[in-house]
């Protein structure tokens, strides 16, 4: 296993860890990725129609991420051995961007996603940098997470609200 850019990361609570992302992860992300776009699987279109629409939306997004955070960390979220989760980091001064972090939906509302935003804070209070993140509106629970864990609205458009979160 690579070491962690990030050391709070790297003692996240049993049975949860966090690896550096691999080659061999492509077909895990696929899948994650396809798992967060129910919006797309409620079209009216032939299901291998709305499959290759989901693929090139994750190429899309991958290849935007790429460009807009040229120096982020990829690392996938484990349950024991068993990939659950990504997450794409990228600090720029004293701002830790948390630019997506995304969990498998059997996997959700057990702690995985508390303990990895945890973990951020926890370097970011001793480093003395900010968390930022954006949040789609329409994510009820995310956005529930982020309010209980101390993040305060810095911005928002008709789509996403804008989070930071620093040190009290």
């Amino acid at each position: 296993m690579h070491a962690l850019p990030f050391s709070a990361l790297a003692s996240l609570p049993a049975p949860y860890q966090l690896r550096v992302q691999r080659d061999d992860d492509e077909g895990f992300a696929a899948a994650l990725y396809g798992s967060t776009r129910d919006d797309l699987r409620q079209m009216p279109a032939a299901p291998a129609v709305i499959e290759q629409l989901i693929a090139m939306q994750q190429r899309m997004q991958s290849h935007g991420y790429r460009q807009a955070y040229p120096h982020a960390v990829y690392l996938v979220l484990q349950h024991g051995d068993t990939p659950i989760g990504r997450l794409i980091l990228e600090r720029r001064n004293q701002v830790l961007h948390l630019v997506d972090i995304a969990i498998l939906p059997a996997a959700q509302g057990q702690g995985a996603g508390s303990a990895v935003l945890r973990g951020l804070q926890a370097q970011a209070a001793a480093e003395q940098w900010q968390i930022h993140l954006a949040v789609n509106k329409g994510n009820a629970a995310a956005r529930a997470l982020y309010q209980r864990l101390g993040f305060r609205l810095r911005g928002e458009n008709e789509v996403q609200e804008q989070l930071e979160w620093s040190a009290p």
